[in-house]
This record gives structure tokens, C-alpha cells and sequence, in this order.
């Protein structure tokens, strides 16, 4: 039926119908239109959530790469398993968060503490039977038990020096007389120094911390400011012997070398740290280059130097020793991404290892030299390899700006081949970089690098911090506050 036929009443019916099917259709599309746009709203949403977590991806990242890179020692990195420590036994309380096990590794002969001798016996007896009574005669045994204890919190001791003063007839002088047991200056004794700077950077306690401690155990009465001043006494009162550690480093064979960061005032600076099998020196400079270890060491030291790869140390001297330990992380670490550098990482961790091994033979120094030729031309013909990834050849480009330095302790019988002695003498400064955040000025950074140095060394030569500190603040050689910067000579004596 062609519109012609339809009457005016069904041709407007016909158009209402139509006119409602368009408004119905209109609704839909724009339902549809309103669906869309809640879509859209939606995915910009989770587009905005995804940057967000992409973000805070990244910056996780970046934090865990101070913790796991070839950089970071095994001591600090992760547990390299997923399983839960606890998840192993969860009824065994004792189970280690850190991923290792509890107690003495296998293969360690254990330890046992010597039992003291006796200052006194006391004979325990009883007169009768404690159940029914009865009265005994005599003893059937004895079950000895040591007991150790400490003396109750004494009182402390107030002595008033008179000390005289003399005028000489002859040239007029004025002298002021002396006793050993009487400081130059303050009003406290050996003993309070001496438990000021060990609580301080033995037991890393706030001042504030150890002025409670003198009241609770001595009922002695002091400031924070006053149990500050007793540390820089002690320093003071070393200082001598700061000296005469670095002099017996500047004439060592073999040094180990670090750095790690430190606060003066909220300002970056820099603690060193330079170690020999007896002593342990630490400098806290504002600077990272090589003029430090030119200062401490002087600039005709003659020994070798082991270090990690910071380039002041080649620009302060020639002879120095690589650490492997850095080298084999970071190829390991770059292995572990890049194909390329799969082969470079093994033939680097069976040359060392096979080189430990060879060198417990003991050879001859002829045998020496040959091995160190054969590795130097076996490392350069590593890197003269072609490789397409950019990460495997700045390792590449590492070996070979280390070629002359890998090697030396093949050849020196007494040199490491890795710098851990130098790390482990910073994880002391770490642990007190964490506790007091900022050093405040050049009287702090002198104390801090002054009673450290002290401390390490006591220790290496099996020495007792306590006697040794108040050793020398007994000997009243105790320099002046002026003298109080963190400034080593670079010859003669200072004082």
C-alpha cells in the first residue's frame, strides 16, 4: 500500500507512530551515549590508578636497588629465597626473620665460656628435713653453683685538689702544681670521661641517655651538654694517639680504603676509613676525591691500596688492587639481564676462583708472574669482544679501565683480592650514622673520626677500650679546644 491510498486520519497515525519511535529511539542512543561516558569516566579512572601504581612501582624500584645491586654486599642484601622463614616451622619461635638459621653454622667448632675462680665461698647448709622435720646429721654431698654479680650502684667520689702555685725567684715564673688523677680542666675525673665517650661510641647511647645512666648507677649529676663535653675530652685527650695511628698506616705495606657518606650540618660529607691488619683510622672529610686519601696517606705513600672502582683512587695512586667482590656482583648482576653478559660473568667467577685455588699452592714469585700475565691477556681479550648491549659493554669498558689493577694480589702474596676489610670497618660508622642522622659542626666531625679510630684499633690489637681510654686521659695529654679540627697533617707533627 503506497502512501497515496492512506486517508489523512491513517496518515497521521502513521506519523505519530514514527515521531514515537524516534523519541524511543533517541532515549536509547542517548542511554547508550550516557553508558559510553561512564565507560570513558571510568577508564580514565583506572588509566589515572595505573600511573599511579606504575609510580610507586618505580620509586619502590629505586629504593630496592640501594639494597640489591652489584654494589651491595651479601651481608645487606635479601634473603634470596620466597619462602617465608616462618613458613618452614611455624611453632618454632626462634626461627630467624632474615633468612638464615638460628645458632653456630655447621662445621664450627662451638664455644664455651671459661668459669671464673671464686672471691668467696659460702657454705649453704640446712638443720632439718624440709617435709617431715626430722633433724640431719651431717652433709652427703655438696652442689656447688657460681654465682656472678656486680657491685650495687656506688656513690661517686669527691675530691677537692688543692693545687699550689710557686713563683720561681729566678726567672719569675709561675707554676701550678699537678697530680695525676686531677684533669687540666673540668670538674670530671678519668672514670666519667672515660664511660661518657665508651657510652657514647661503644654502646651508641644519646647524650641525653647517658647522663641517666650516671644518675642511676652513680647518682651523679650531669647535663647532656656536660656528658658532650666529657667525650670531646677523651678525643682531645687521643688524639696524640689518632696521630701515631696514621703514621704507622702512612708506613704500611697494604691499606684498605672506603668511603661512605655522612651529614655535617644537615650538608653532605664523606667518612673514610683506611685499614691495616692492626690499625683502623677513620677521617671525616667534606670531600670524596682524591686529596683525602693524599692527606691521611701522604703523597709519597708507597704501599699498594686496595679500594672498590671510585675513580680517586687511581688519581691518587698506581698501585692498587681492585676489589673482585664488586667486579663478580656487578656481572652478575648485569648476567641476569643481558645474554651478552652471561659469558663475561663465568669465565670472570672461574678465573677468580680457579686463581684461590692455585694461590693456596703457594707458588714461586717466577710462577707468580707468569699467572699474572696469562690472566691480564686472558681479561684483555675478554673485553676486546664485540658486544650490542649497552649495560654488557660498560662492563666491559670497567674491566679494561681496571686491566693494571685486577691482578696485584697475584703477584703481592699479602695482597686481598677483595676490599671487605675496609667495608666491615664501616658498618660500625653506618649503624651511629643511622642513631645520630647529622654531625653539627667541625668539633663533632673531630670527635666522631678521633674516638672511632681509638675504639677499631684497641680492638684489632686485642687492647681493652675501657683501660685504654682512661689510659690516656690519664696521661694528661690532652690537646687544646683550638686544636679541635678534623684536619690531618700531611707531615711532621702537628702538635
Amino acid at each position: 500500500m503506497s502512501w497515496d491510498d492512506l486517508s489523512k486520519d491513517e496518515l497521521l497515525s502513521r506519523f505519530l507512530q514514527m515521531e514515537e519511535r524516534i523519541d524511543e529511539l533517541e532515549e536509547k542512543i542517548a542511554q547508550k551515549d550516557k553508558r559510553i561516558e561512564e565507560q570513558n569516566e571510568r577508564i580514565e579512572e583506572q588509566q589515572e590508578r595505573i600511573e599511579e601504581q606504575q609510580e610507586r612501582i618505580e620509586e619502590l624500584e629505586t629504593r630496592l636497588r640501594k639494597y640489591e645491586n652489584p654494589h651491595t654486599p651479601p651481608s645487606k642484601r635479601r634473603s634470596g629465597t620466597d619462602e617465608s622463614p616462618t613458613s618452614q616451622d611455624d611453632e618454632d619461635d626462634d626461627v630467624r626473620t632474615d633468612g638464615g638459621t638460628p645458632g653456630r653454622k655447621d662445621g664450627h667448632n662451638p664455644e664455651w665460656r671459661s668459669p671464673p675462680d671464686p672471691d668467696e665461698e659460702i657454705e649453704v647448709t640446712s638443720d632439718c628435713c624440709p617435709e617431715c622435720g626430722d633433724h640431719f646429721d651431717e652433709s652427703v654431698g655438696v652442689s656447688p653453683r657460681l654465682v656472678e654479680e656486680v657491685p650495687d650502684p656506688q656513690p661517686p667520689e669527691v675530691t677537692q685538689y688543692n693545687r699550689h702555685r710557686y713563683q720561681c725567684d729566678s726567672c719569675g715564673t709561675e707554676t701550678v702544681a699537678t697530680h695525676p688523677d686531677c684533669p687540666d680542666e673540668g670538674q670530671f675525673g678519668v672514670n666519667v670521661i672515660a664511660q661518657s665517650a665508651l657510652s657514647r661510641y661503644d654502646h651508641r647511647l644519646p647524650y641525653r641517655k647517658i647522663t641517666d645512666r650516671f644518675e642511676q648507677l652513680h647518682g651523679l649529676e650531669l647535663s647532656g651538654a656536660s656528658a658532650w663535653h666529657a667525650t670531646e675530652r677523651a678525643a682531645r685527650a687521643g688524639r696524640c694517639e689518632y696521630e701515631q695511628i696514621r703514621r704507622e698506616i702512612q708506613e704500611a705495606e697494604i691499606v684498605h680504603v672506603d668511603e661512605t657518606g655522612i651529614k655535617r650540618d644537615g650538608d653532605q660529607a664523606w667518612i673514610w676509613t683506611f685499614r691495616t691488619d692492626e690499625h683502623t683510622l677513620y677521617a671525616v672529610r667534606e670531600s670524596r676525591g682524591s686529596d683525602v686519601p693524599a692527606e691521611v696517606l701522604g703523597e709519597d705513600f708507597a704501599g699498594t691500596v686496595i679500594c672498590d672502582g671510585w675513580t680517586a683512587y687511581p688519581a691518587f695512586s698506581s698501585t692498587l688492587q681492585r676489589c673482585w667482590a664488586h667486579l663478580l656482583r656487578e656481572a652478575e648482576d648485569v648476567a641476569s639481564d643481558h645474554e651478552e653478559a652471561e659469558p663475561v660473568y663465568r669465565y670472570l667467577k672461574q678465573m677468580f676462583v680457579g686463581l684461590q685455588s692455585w694461590l693456596e699452592t703457594d707458588p714461586d714469585p717466577r710462577a707468580r708472574a707468569q699467572m699474572h700475565r696469562a690472566c691480564q691477556d686472558g681479561l684483555r681479550s675478554l673485553v676486546e669482544r664485540s658486544v650490542t648491549d649497552e649495560p654488557v659493554a660498560t662492563l666491559l669498558g670497567k674491566i679494561e679501565g681496571g686491566l693494571d689493577h685486577w691482578l696485584t694480589f697475584v703477584g703481592e702474596p699479602a695482597v686481598s683480592p677483595t676490599n671487605n676489610a675496609a667495608e666491615n670497618a664501616l658498618r660500625e660508622p653506618v649503624v651511629l650514622r643511622k642513631i645520630i642522622g647529622t654531625l653539627r659542626n667541625d668539633r663533632g666531625m673531630f670527635v666522631h673520626e678521633t674516638i672511632l679510630s681509638l675504639l677499631a684499633t684497641w680492638r684489632q690489637q686485642g687492647r681493652n677500650p675501657y683501660e685504654e681510654l682512661t689510659r690516656v686521659v690519664h696521661d694528661n695529654e690532652m690537646i687544646s679546644r683550638e686544636q679541635t679540627v678534623p684536619v690531618v697533617e700531611t707531615s711532621g707533627h702537628p702538635f
